[in-house]
């Protein structure tokens, strides 16, 4: 999302939990933490009635330890009204409508190297992938013509485009030598660099070497990527989103980062390298638990170290979309090759969301919220809340139902059950229900 560290501080946990039970409160570690739910006044397009609604419908952020609220917990809350006032957000105008999506770049000839710093460290990569290397195929990274597709969807009805221009990762020969020192004598982490070529330029991207958990042999600076983003951006687009498959830093401080998004300049990147689920057992991030598993009552007290599965306050009644969810979720589990592209998505659609002047969502749990490790970032659920979804209705003219028809379309294609659940019982509660052999 906007940024994600590797700090993590979740323990590996309950393997055999059904799920029994779906909490719609914040955890009990989020009072700890001096977290208190903000609840929106509704605005006054919305009727009363649909503001009580939203809040049975939408779980609250779940804050776990660790959590970027958690860390955070006076971050403050953007209502639409203080969205609508922002001096700096972006209008959506017939002249600047494209949101455009530049594919991963190519490889130069005589660069090839670069293409193996995509691929993670062995042997740390790892108890998981070489136990199951035998059985179950490598997952295949995320094609741009589904995420433009997911994109399409939620960004509806602006047109999402692929960026028309070829961007070709080749050598940078400018580097000068670096200064000689006592602490250059010792071992430390190197700093060198390459370069992104587009049809007119040839910008410097500087590299770090190894990452500093040592996971991929080298790391591109986010930095550098977003300046060619800027360079680059097109006369009609209203937003410009780069993937990129290698490991991304933003300075020395970092472990790594996911994603960026330069909302007043209308670009985004993001790095598809460390939501390979091939590496969620060495990034602590609990797959079973994973959204829209991630309310589970038993999980959530495991984590907190509490006991409220007697709490009926607590509890979601089973007719509750998040059920439903979890239902075909569990019906129909991603492969590897899905979760890869699902979560890509996500972390694309959050990015952009900034772009649209969007900040960090601490009304519900919601795809904007700001996250702090890989481990809640697979905790968080690919919709929008009410107060994020009235935002980008408002800068898009979009339906809202609509667009979840549209969203669950494309859940329904990838097989992505957990999504294609939730918009079903959403679109029923709202009575919007999708029709099915003739009926509602």
């Amino acid at each position: 999302m906007a940024s994600k560290s590797s700090k993590s501080h979740l323990p590996g946990i309950l393997e055999a939990c059904k799920h029994d039970s779906l909490s719609s409160r914040s955890s009990p570690y989020a009072t700890r933490s001096g977290y208190k739910q903000s609840l929106h006044k509704p605005s006054a397009t919305k009727r009363k009635r649909d503001h009580d609604e939203t809040n049975i419908l939408f779980p609250a952020p779940l804050v776990l330890p660790g959590d970027e609220l958690a860390i955070d917990p006076k971050y403050p809350a953007q209502g639409v009204r203080s969205w609508q006032r922002g001096k700096d957000r972006n209008v959506v105008t017939p002249e600047r409508n494209i949101i455009y999506v530049a594919a991963p770049p190519g490889i130069d000839e005589g660069a090839e190297i670069v293409n193996s710093w995509t691929l993670p460290n062995s042997p740390r990569q790892q108890k998981h992938t070489n136990a199951t290397k035998t059985s179950l195929p490598s997952p295949s990274p995320p094609a741009i013509e589904d995420v433009i597709s997911y994109l399409s969807a939620f960004y509806h009805p602006l047109p999402i485009k692929p960026y028309p221009i070829p961007l070709t990762f080749t050598t940078w020969d400018d580097i000068p030598p670096p200064p000689r020192s006592h602490a250059s004598r010792k071992r430390q982490r190197k700093h060198s660099a390459m370069a992104l070529r587009t049809d007119s330029s040839k910008t410097q991207i500087r590299t770090r070497s190894p990452s500093p958990d040592t996971l991929f042999p080298t790391q591109l600076n986010l930095n550098d990527l977003i300046d060619v983003a800027i360079d680059i951006l097109p006369s009609d687009s209203y937003a410009l989103l780069l993937l990129v498959s290698h490991d991304l830093y933003e300075d020395d401080d970092d472990v790594f980062v996911c994603g960026r998004a330069y909302g007043g300049s209308r670009v985004a990147v993001i790095s598809t390298a460390r939501y390979n689920p091939e590496l969620d057992d060495t990034q602590g991030v609990d797959r079973k638990h994973a959204w829209p598993a991630s309310h589970c009552v038993e999980y959530i007290d495991a984590i907190c170290g509490t006991k409220t599965s007697g709490d009926p306050d607590m509890m979601l009644p089973k007719s509750h979309p998040l059920h439903l969810a979890l239902s075909f979720h569990l019906n129909h589990p991603p492969s590897s090759s899905l979760l890869w592209l699902i979560r890509t998505a996500l972390t694309s659609a959050h990015e952009l969301g900034h772009c649209f002047g969007l900040d960090h969502c601490v009304y519900y749990a919601c795809c904007m919220q700001g996250s702090a490790s890989l481990a809640e970032d697979a905790r968080q659920p690919p919709y929008l809340c009410p107060v994020c979804e009235e935002k980008i209705l408002s800068a898009t003219g979009a339906d809202a139902g609509e667009r979840m028809k549209r969203l669950m379309d494309v859940a329904g294609q990838w097989g992505w059950g957990g999504l294609e659940g939730w918009g079903k019982m959403i679109l029923e509660v709202k009575g919007q229900g999708c029709k099915e052999d003739g009926k509602e």
